[in-house]
């Protein structure tokens, strides 16, 4: 029994010999290319370790170095290094830390599996150990170019040239600013680090407002677009068309020789009204403007537009042949007032009020007006 069993141990003794003599011969072939130079001819003993390392998202041709080797991610955005076991402490850096491909801009954010999670965000960690198999992932924020296409409602192109501003805002709530002409890059892409894992979020954007002539074109967050899929979105803007005209307070006809429309900019238009007292100001944008319409000796008090429609400005006037009018009214209500019953004397009192509230209210607008002409002139 001891001599079957020597020659058992022997015969195993052997086997696992010879097995491993194969492997150690075959180790160079399961290396790869990625070995250290002084190594490549050696057997790897005890055994072999690799790192992989991988972007995120999946760039091709981004460079690494690991202890002084370079190393060159495939078209998986994959690379790996393999060594012997040991227990020496690693280095790995990225060659560079912007990367421009495929017609995007890539920036190096952060290190997953990097070990010290001290070194996550800067461009080379060490400390890195090979004892096991591991994974170490550089993950970049992707920018892409935008040129935004911008309409009027009707499909009408807004010139780049009217538009002072324009601002978004990015799903991730960070602002930015667009050029009305041109391209500009915009985050469309950022890496999300959640249970120890990378991955790639894409980034939406919502339009805030596009300026023309000190007003918000747009509605705010209500056009979206996402630059990693449309590199032109289309913006549009509303404009609408004012008309102005006046009219008689008493008579209710028609009058107005021009009109000052202020803008939301505080620029002031001068609109001629014409024969028939009116005027349409066309391709106005979203805003409040202020309107005040001349009309020889009447007094015509300004009055403010919201415009988000096609609107009519009609103005009340009140002229000197109003002003006779209510005198005359006044005169006879005082003489009549004593033969008209308590309740009819109570809407007479009422209308004179109304009356005498709004002539009193012209005369001021007058005088003001007589006085800013005073200082202007002066």
């Amino acid at each position: 029994m001891k001599t079957w069993r020597g020659r058992t141990l022997r015969a195993t003794g052997i086997a696992c010999l010879t097995a491993s003599m194969a492997a150690a011969a075959a180790v160079p072939a399961m290396a790869g290319q990625n070995l250290r130079p002084g190594h490549v001819r050696s057997p790897l003993q005890p055994w072999p370790v690799t790192i992989t390392i991988r972007t995120v998202p999946a760039l091709p041709g981004v460079g690494f170095i690991f202890d002084g080797i370079p190393l060159v991610t495939d078209s998986k955005g994959v690379t790996s290094f393999t060594e012997r076991h040991n227990f020496d402490t690693h280095t790995l850096g990225l060659a560079r830390t912007e990367v421009s491909a495929t017609g995007r801009r890539y920036t190096f954010l952060r290190w997953a599996g990097q070990r010290d999670p001290n070194q996550a965000f800067r461009p080379t960690v060490g400390g890195l150990p090979m004892r096991a198999d591991y994974t170490v992932t550089a993950s970049f924020a992707t920018a892409c170019p935008v040129s935004p296409q911008l309409v009027e409602q009707n499909g009408i192109p807004l010139p780049a040239q009217e538009v002072s501003r324009i601002t978004v805002l990015s799903s991730i709530g960070q602002p930015a600013a667009l050029s009305p002409s041109g391209t500009t890059w915009l985050p469309c892409a950022v890496p999300v680090y959640r249970d120890g894992v990378l991955s790639s979020r894409s980034v939406q954007y919502s339009v805030q407002s596009v300026l023309v002539g000190g007003s918000n074109v747009v509605r705010a967050g209500v056009e979206r677009f996402e630059p990693g899929k449309t590199a032109k979105p289309t913006v549009t803007g509303f404009f609408y068309s004012l008309t102005i005209t006046a009219h008689d307070a008493m008579l209710g006809g028609a009058l107005g020789r021009y009109a000052l429309l202020t803008l939301p900019n505080g620029d002031v238009r001068r609109v001629e009204l014409g024969p028939r007292h009116t005027a349409t100001v066309a391709d106005l944008p979203i805003g409040d403007y202020q309107v005040q319409v001349k009309a020889g000796g009447a007094t015509v008090s300004a009055e403010t537009v919201h415009l988000s429609r096609d609107q009519t400005a009609n103005l009340a006037a009140v002229t000197r042949t109003d002003i006779l009018i209510v005198g005359v009214a006044l005169a006879i209500g005082l003489v009549g007032a004593p033969l008209l019953s308590r309740t009819r004397r109570k809407r007479m009192r009422a209308r004179l009020a109304r009356a005498s509230t709004s002539l009193r209210r012209a005369r001021n607008t007058e005088r003001a007006d007589a006085g800013h002409a005073r200082q202007e002139a002066g």
